[in-house]
Protein backbone atom coordinates (compact mmCIF):
# COMPACT_ATOMS: atom_id res chain seq x y z
CA UNK A 1 0.00 0.00 0.00
CA UNK A 2 1.28 3.45 -0.96
CA UNK A 3 2.14 5.69 1.90
CA UNK A 4 -0.19 9.08 2.36
CA UNK A 5 3.24 10.88 1.82
CA UNK A 6 4.64 8.64 -1.29
CA UNK A 7 6.78 11.16 -3.21
CA UNK A 8 4.15 12.37 -6.67
CA UNK A 9 5.65 13.36 -9.69
CA UNK A 10 5.81 16.79 -11.10
CA UNK A 11 3.96 17.67 -13.74
CA UNK A 12 5.04 19.13 -16.88
CA UNK A 13 4.40 22.71 -18.54
CA UNK A 14 0.98 22.95 -20.54
CA UNK A 15 2.08 24.98 -23.44
CA UNK A 16 -2.14 25.54 -24.16
CA UNK A 17 -3.06 27.66 -21.34
CA UNK A 18 -5.29 30.04 -21.29
CA UNK A 19 -4.42 33.72 -21.45
CA UNK A 20 -2.22 34.79 -18.69
CA UNK A 21 -4.95 37.32 -15.98
CA UNK A 22 -2.73 40.18 -15.20
CA UNK A 23 -5.48 42.20 -13.64
CA UNK A 24 -5.81 39.10 -11.42
CA UNK A 25 -1.86 39.25 -10.43
CA UNK A 26 -2.14 42.42 -10.22
CA UNK A 27 -4.50 42.55 -7.51
CA UNK A 28 -2.60 39.75 -5.61
CA UNK A 29 0.51 41.63 -5.32
CA UNK A 30 -1.45 45.22 -4.42
CA UNK A 31 -0.52 46.94 -7.27
CA UNK A 32 -2.23 49.45 -8.11
CA UNK A 33 0.08 51.70 -10.40
CA UNK A 34 0.86 52.09 -13.61
CA UNK A 35 2.00 48.27 -15.91
CA UNK A 36 4.56 49.71 -18.18
CA UNK A 37 7.60 47.71 -18.48
CA UNK A 38 9.79 50.27 -17.01
CA UNK A 39 12.33 50.49 -13.79
CA UNK A 40 10.04 51.90 -11.48
CA UNK A 41 6.71 49.42 -12.08
CA UNK A 42 9.62 46.20 -12.08
CA UNK A 43 10.61 47.67 -8.58
CA UNK A 44 7.12 47.77 -7.11
CA UNK A 45 5.95 44.59 -8.63
CA UNK A 46 9.21 42.66 -7.05
CA UNK A 47 8.42 43.97 -3.80
CA UNK A 48 4.82 43.57 -3.78
CA UNK A 49 5.09 40.02 -4.60
CA UNK A 50 7.35 39.10 -1.87
CA UNK A 51 5.88 40.55 0.56
CA UNK A 52 2.32 38.90 -0.35
CA UNK A 53 2.99 35.82 -1.80
CA UNK A 54 4.94 33.34 0.74
CA UNK A 55 7.50 31.45 -0.27
CA UNK A 56 6.82 27.71 0.91
CA UNK A 57 7.02 24.04 0.30
CA UNK A 58 4.05 22.65 1.96
CA UNK A 59 2.56 20.73 -0.93
CA UNK A 60 5.43 18.88 -1.05
CA UNK A 61 5.15 18.11 2.48
CA UNK A 62 1.63 17.45 2.03
CA UNK A 63 2.70 14.57 -0.54
CA UNK A 64 0.96 16.55 -3.42
CA UNK A 65 2.87 17.66 -6.69
CA UNK A 66 3.83 20.55 -8.05
CA UNK A 67 2.62 21.89 -10.80
CA UNK A 68 4.22 24.01 -13.76
CA UNK A 69 1.64 24.55 -16.07
CA UNK A 70 0.69 28.63 -16.00
CA UNK A 71 -2.62 27.53 -15.40
CA UNK A 72 -1.94 25.51 -12.12
CA UNK A 73 0.21 28.42 -10.81
CA UNK A 74 -2.08 31.29 -11.54
CA UNK A 75 -4.94 29.01 -9.84
CA UNK A 76 -2.27 28.20 -7.05
CA UNK A 77 -0.31 31.57 -6.12
CA UNK A 78 -3.02 34.10 -7.19
CA UNK A 79 -6.59 32.14 -6.90
CA UNK A 80 -5.99 30.32 -4.32
CA UNK A 81 -3.70 32.52 -2.71
CA UNK A 82 -1.29 30.20 -1.63
CA UNK A 83 2.70 30.62 -2.11
CA UNK A 84 5.16 28.26 -3.73
CA UNK A 85 9.16 27.92 -4.24
CA UNK A 86 11.28 28.93 -7.28
CA UNK A 87 9.63 27.11 -10.21
CA UNK A 88 6.72 28.59 -8.92
CA UNK A 89 7.39 31.94 -7.67
CA UNK A 90 9.56 32.84 -10.79
CA UNK A 91 7.38 31.31 -13.42
CA UNK A 92 4.73 33.64 -11.96
CA UNK A 93 6.56 36.39 -12.15
CA UNK A 94 8.17 35.70 -14.92
CA UNK A 95 4.16 35.48 -16.98
CA UNK A 96 3.15 38.34 -15.42
CA UNK A 97 6.19 40.54 -16.30
CA UNK A 98 5.77 39.14 -20.23
CA UNK A 99 2.21 40.31 -20.01
CA UNK A 100 3.36 43.95 -19.05
CA UNK A 101 5.93 44.06 -22.07
CA UNK A 102 8.95 43.35 -20.19
CA UNK A 103 12.13 41.93 -21.56
CA UNK A 104 12.10 38.31 -19.08
CA UNK A 105 15.04 35.55 -19.74
CA UNK A 106 14.73 32.91 -17.36
CA UNK A 107 18.26 31.22 -15.49
CA UNK A 108 18.50 28.33 -13.67
CA UNK A 109 21.23 28.72 -11.48
CA UNK A 110 23.13 26.69 -9.34
CA UNK A 111 23.15 26.98 -5.59
CA UNK A 112 26.07 27.27 -3.23
CA UNK A 113 24.63 28.30 0.33
CA UNK A 114 28.24 29.10 1.10
CA UNK A 115 29.68 25.59 -0.30
CA UNK A 116 30.21 24.72 -3.74
CA UNK A 117 27.95 24.89 -6.50
CA UNK A 118 25.15 21.74 -6.56
CA UNK A 119 23.14 20.97 -9.98
CA UNK A 120 20.59 23.51 -11.52
CA UNK A 121 17.90 23.49 -9.18
CA UNK A 122 16.84 27.36 -8.71
CA UNK A 123 14.89 28.92 -11.32
CA UNK A 124 15.77 33.28 -11.40
CA UNK A 125 15.28 35.74 -14.16
CA UNK A 126 17.12 38.39 -15.67
CA UNK A 127 15.02 41.73 -17.07
CA UNK A 128 16.32 44.00 -19.59
CA UNK A 129 15.08 47.65 -19.41
CA UNK A 130 16.87 50.20 -21.80
CA UNK A 131 19.79 47.96 -22.49
CA UNK A 132 20.40 47.35 -18.36
CA UNK A 133 19.65 43.79 -16.90
CA UNK A 134 17.92 43.12 -13.39
CA UNK A 135 18.54 40.25 -11.44
CA UNK A 136 14.86 39.62 -10.41
CA UNK A 137 14.25 36.68 -7.76
CA UNK A 138 11.11 35.96 -5.97
CA UNK A 139 12.13 32.83 -4.87
CA UNK A 140 14.93 31.72 -3.08
CA UNK A 141 13.16 31.60 0.27
CA UNK A 142 14.38 33.29 3.65
CA UNK A 143 17.32 34.76 1.29
CA UNK A 144 15.20 36.27 -1.23
CA UNK A 145 15.36 39.63 -2.71
CA UNK A 146 13.37 41.70 -2.13
CA UNK A 147 13.83 43.91 -5.37
CA UNK A 148 15.95 43.87 -8.29
CA UNK A 149 19.09 44.34 -8.29
CA UNK A 150 21.22 45.66 -11.47
CA UNK A 151 23.26 42.87 -12.81
CA UNK A 152 26.52 45.05 -12.97
CA UNK A 153 29.64 43.61 -10.37
CA UNK A 154 29.42 45.73 -7.09
CA UNK A 155 27.66 45.76 -3.67
CA UNK A 156 24.16 46.91 -2.76
CA UNK A 157 22.15 47.45 0.31
CA UNK A 158 18.31 46.24 0.04
CA UNK A 159 16.38 45.13 2.43
CA UNK A 160 18.28 45.55 5.66
CA UNK A 161 21.16 43.61 4.12
CA UNK A 162 24.50 43.82 1.93
CA UNK A 163 24.60 41.76 -1.53
CA UNK A 164 27.27 41.29 -3.52
CA UNK A 165 27.41 40.60 -7.72
CA UNK A 166 30.38 39.60 -8.73
CA UNK A 167 31.71 37.59 -11.83
CA UNK A 168 32.98 34.14 -10.73
CA UNK A 169 36.17 32.79 -10.61
CA UNK A 170 34.41 29.31 -10.63
CA UNK A 171 33.27 29.33 -14.39
CA UNK A 172 31.42 31.55 -16.58
CA UNK A 173 29.12 33.67 -14.85
CA UNK A 174 27.52 35.39 -12.07
CA UNK A 175 27.81 34.84 -8.87
CA UNK A 176 24.91 36.19 -5.85
CA UNK A 177 26.29 36.48 -2.31
CA UNK A 178 24.57 37.93 0.57
CA UNK A 179 27.26 39.51 3.62
CA UNK A 180 26.47 37.46 6.82
CA UNK A 181 28.33 36.41 10.06
CA UNK A 182 31.63 38.84 8.81
CA UNK A 183 31.94 37.55 5.53
CA UNK A 184 30.78 36.77 2.43
CA UNK A 185 28.31 34.15 1.64
CA UNK A 186 27.49 32.09 -1.52
CA UNK A 187 24.13 31.86 -2.56
CA UNK A 188 23.78 31.09 -5.75
CA UNK A 189 25.91 31.14 -9.21
CA UNK A 190 24.35 31.80 -12.34
CA UNK A 191 25.89 31.85 -16.00
CA UNK A 192 23.91 32.51 -19.66
CA UNK A 193 22.92 29.34 -21.10
CA UNK A 194 19.63 29.34 -22.48
CA UNK A 195 16.79 28.12 -20.20
CA UNK A 196 14.55 25.31 -21.78
CA UNK A 197 11.32 23.62 -20.46
CA UNK A 198 13.05 20.21 -19.43
CA UNK A 199 15.18 22.40 -17.37
CA UNK A 200 12.67 23.28 -15.15
CA UNK A 201 10.63 19.94 -15.13
CA UNK A 202 14.16 18.40 -14.16
CA UNK A 203 15.10 20.79 -11.72
CA UNK A 204 11.38 20.48 -10.39
CA UNK A 205 11.05 17.04 -10.25
CA UNK A 206 14.56 16.87 -7.60
CA UNK A 207 13.89 19.10 -5.63
CA UNK A 208 10.25 18.15 -4.74
CA UNK A 209 11.13 14.46 -5.02
CA UNK A 210 13.88 13.15 -4.27
CA UNK A 211 15.01 12.13 -0.79
CA UNK A 212 17.96 14.43 -0.55
CA UNK A 213 16.10 17.78 -0.95
CA UNK A 214 15.68 20.22 1.92
CA UNK A 215 12.26 20.38 0.55
CA UNK A 216 11.32 16.47 0.78
CA UNK A 217 13.46 16.53 4.54
CA UNK A 218 11.56 19.99 5.64
CA UNK A 219 8.66 22.15 6.23
CA UNK A 220 9.88 25.80 4.96
CA UNK A 221 8.17 29.41 4.46
CA UNK A 222 9.36 32.48 3.96
CA UNK A 223 7.85 36.14 3.41
CA UNK A 224 10.22 38.90 3.21
CA UNK A 225 9.56 43.05 2.85
CA UNK A 226 11.56 46.17 2.61
CA UNK A 227 12.03 46.29 6.33
CA UNK A 228 11.45 42.24 7.31
CA UNK A 229 12.10 39.33 7.06
CA UNK A 230 10.05 35.93 8.21
CA UNK A 231 11.45 32.54 7.85
CA UNK A 232 9.87 28.75 9.25
CA UNK A 233 12.18 25.89 8.98
CA UNK A 234 10.07 23.11 10.52
CA UNK A 235 9.48 23.96 14.19
CA UNK A 236 12.23 27.48 14.23
CA UNK A 237 10.45 30.85 13.73
CA UNK A 238 12.51 34.13 13.01
CA UNK A 239 11.75 37.47 12.59
CA UNK A 240 14.67 39.38 11.61
CA UNK A 241 13.97 43.74 11.27
CA UNK A 242 16.24 45.12 8.99
CA UNK A 243 18.52 42.90 8.98
CA UNK A 244 18.56 42.30 13.00
CA UNK A 245 16.94 39.32 14.67
CA UNK A 246 14.09 40.69 16.74
CA UNK A 247 12.07 37.30 17.61
CA UNK A 248 12.67 33.72 17.99
CA UNK A 249 10.36 31.03 18.54
CA UNK A 250 10.29 27.56 18.92
CA UNK A 251 7.20 25.72 17.80
CA UNK A 252 6.19 22.60 19.16
CA UNK A 253 2.59 21.50 18.34
CA UNK A 254 0.65 21.72 14.84
CA UNK A 255 -2.18 24.28 16.35
CA UNK A 256 0.85 26.63 16.83
CA UNK A 257 2.80 26.35 13.74
CA UNK A 258 -0.84 26.76 11.69
CA UNK A 259 -1.27 29.69 13.49
CA UNK A 260 2.32 31.15 12.70
CA UNK A 261 1.46 30.21 8.60
CA UNK A 262 -1.60 32.64 8.92
CA UNK A 263 -0.28 34.98 11.16
CA UNK A 264 2.97 35.95 9.62
CA UNK A 265 2.84 34.29 5.89
CA UNK A 266 -0.57 34.47 5.07
CA UNK A 267 -0.74 31.52 4.46
CA UNK A 268 -4.45 29.41 5.00
CA UNK A 269 -4.15 25.80 4.35
CA UNK A 270 -7.27 23.91 2.80
CA UNK A 271 -9.77 22.55 5.50
CA UNK A 272 -8.29 19.01 5.93
CA UNK A 273 -4.61 19.26 5.23
CA UNK A 274 -2.08 16.91 6.34
CA UNK A 275 1.09 17.44 6.76
CA UNK A 276 3.88 15.07 7.04
CA UNK A 277 5.25 14.39 10.76
CA UNK A 278 8.12 16.82 11.89
CA UNK A 279 9.97 15.68 14.81
CA UNK A 280 9.44 18.28 17.47
CA UNK A 281 5.97 19.46 16.17
CA UNK A 282 3.77 17.09 18.14
CA UNK A 283 0.09 16.23 16.54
Amino acid sequence: MLSRFARMPATMPDNHSDPFDLEAYLARVGHDGPAVADLATLRAIHIGHVGTIPFENLDIQMGLPIRLEPDAILAKLVRRRRGGYCFEQNSLLSMALTAIGFDVTRRVARVRMGGDPGGRSHLMLLVTIAGQAYVCDVGFGGSCLAEPLPLIAGEYDSAGDRWRLRTSDWSPGWELEVWRDGCWFGLYWFGQEEVVEYDLIFGNHYTSTHPASRFVQNRVAARTTLTERHTLLNGLYRRRLRGELVEEMQITDEATFRHILVERFMIDLPEGAVLKPIEGIAP
